[in-house]
């Protein structure tokens, strides 16, 4: 036996290759959908804010002082006459009472009520009352300039222009909410009209707003 024979064989070792791993492909975005996921976060964000700030509230029910039975006849709905906040449209000098002159026609305001108190209010919603503006003369009674002194509030009548033994309502809505506002507050709404011994009215309202 030879010497060779004595001696083991090494044993063979086998070398296993790894399995190489398939790359996946990429999956790009179309970008399309970046932008409509962009506009969707955006139109939610905006919808939230509205919802927050009383936006999509329903109008609030107005009050009122007398029932409308007691009134004279609510005239046929003609140009109504909206007012805000703006102070270019508040005169410096607000014109002075004439006389009225005989023997002419002419229209007469009669203000049943010319100021209301809402109460005690909370910040949210907005609270709303109707005056009525009647005209117990004889020619058509014309209204324009309506005007509020804070952005706060908002008014509108109804038409303006009242045919003699008919009415116009005027809806005054406060926001409690529209600044920090606390405690009593009152705010004013004026109008012109071509009644010569009232040529520039003055509506009030007060509310005390919660805390």
């Amino acid at each position: 036996m030879s010497k060779g024979d004595n001696k083991r064989a090494a044993p063979t070792v086998r070398r296993t290759r790894k399995p190489r791993r398939r790359r996946r492909p990429s999956r790009k975005v179309d970008p399309l959908v970046w932008v409509g996921g962009a506009v969707v976060l955006l139109v939610a964000l905006v919808v939230t804010n509205l919802w927050q700030t009383g936006a999509f509230a329903p109008p609030p029910v107005p009050s009122r002082s007398q029932e409308p039975a007691e009134l004279l006849p609510l005239a046929d709905a003609g140009r109504p006459l909206k007012g805000d906040h703006d102070m270019a449209r508040i005169p410096k000098q607000t014109p002075a009472p004439q006389p009225a002159p005989e023997g002419v026609a002419l229209p007469r305001l009669d203000l049943p009520n010319d100021s209301y108190d809402f109460g005690l209010v909370p910040p949210k919603p907005d609270v709303a009352h109707v005056f009525a503006v009647q005209n117990t003369g004889t020619a058509d009674l014309e209204m324009r300039n309506l005007v509020t002194s804070c952005a706060c509030t908002v008014a509108e009548l109804s038409s303006r222009v009242v045919p003699p033994g008919e009415r116009a309502d005027l809806t005054v809505t406060f926001d409690p909410d529209y600044h920090a506002t606390q405690g009593e507050v009152t705010r004013l709404v004026w109008f012109a009209t071509n009644d010569p011994t009232q040529p520039w009215v003055e509506i009030r309202i007060i509310a005390d707003v919660e805390s």
